[in-house]
C-alpha cells in the first residue's frame, strides 16, 4: 500500500518536473567532467595555443571548446527530461484507465452479500453516505484536474 503510494508520488513529481535518475546522473557527470576539463585541460591547451597564436586567440579557442561540450551536455539534459515527461503522463493516463477498488467485481460480491445478511433496510443510510462521499470526492478530484490543465 505505501510503496504504491510512493510510486505514485515519484511519478506524478517526474511529470510535473520531468526528472528523473538518469538525468540526475548525466547532471553529476557534466559537473565533474567540467571541473576536470577547466582544470587540466584548459591550462594545458592555453599554454599551448598561446606558443603559437598568443594568448587571446588561445584563450577564446580553449573557450569555445568547453562552451561545445557544454551544449551538448544540455541538449543531451533537455532531451532526457522531456522523454521522462511524456513517459511519466502516459503511466499517469494509463493509471486512470485502473479499475477502481470499489468497482472491482469481488468487492462488489462481498458487499452485496453483507447487504443480504445485514438487510438492505439497515444499510441504506450507509450507502447513501458512501455514494454521496463518491459523488463528492469525484467533484473534487476533477476540479483539480481542471484547475492543473488550465
Amino acid at each position: 500500500m505505501i510503496e504504491a503510494l510512493i510510486q505514485d508520488l515519484v511519478v506524478k513529481t517526474k511529470a510535473r518536473t520531468g526528472a528523473s535518475e538518469e538525468l540526475v546522473l548525466w547532471a553529476i557527470v557534466i559537473a565533474i567532467l567540467s571541473v576536470i576539463a577547466v582544470v587540466f585541460l584548459s591550462v594545458a591547451a592555453y599554454v599551448w595555443f598561446a606558443n603559437f597564436y598568443g594568448g587571446v586567440i588561445a584563450g577564446a579557442a580553449v573557450g569555445c571548446f568547453h562552451v561545445l561540450l557544454v551544449t551538448a551536455a544540455l541538449i543531451r539534459c533537455i532531451v532526457i527530461r522531456h522523454r521522462t515527461r511524456e513517459l511519466a503522463l502516459a503511466e499517469i493516463k494509463a493509471a486512470v484507465k485502473k479499475q477502481t477498488w470499489w468497482t472491482d467485481p469481488g468487492v462488489l460480491a462481498v458487499g452485496l452479500e453483507v447487504a443480504k445478511i445485514i438487510g438492505w433496510r439497515k444499510l441504506a443510510p450507509f450507502v447513501t453516505a458512501g455514494v454521496l462521499a463518491a459523488a463528492m470526492s469525484g467533484k473534487r478530484d476533477r476540479g483539480a484536474d481542471d484547475k492543473r490543465a488550465h
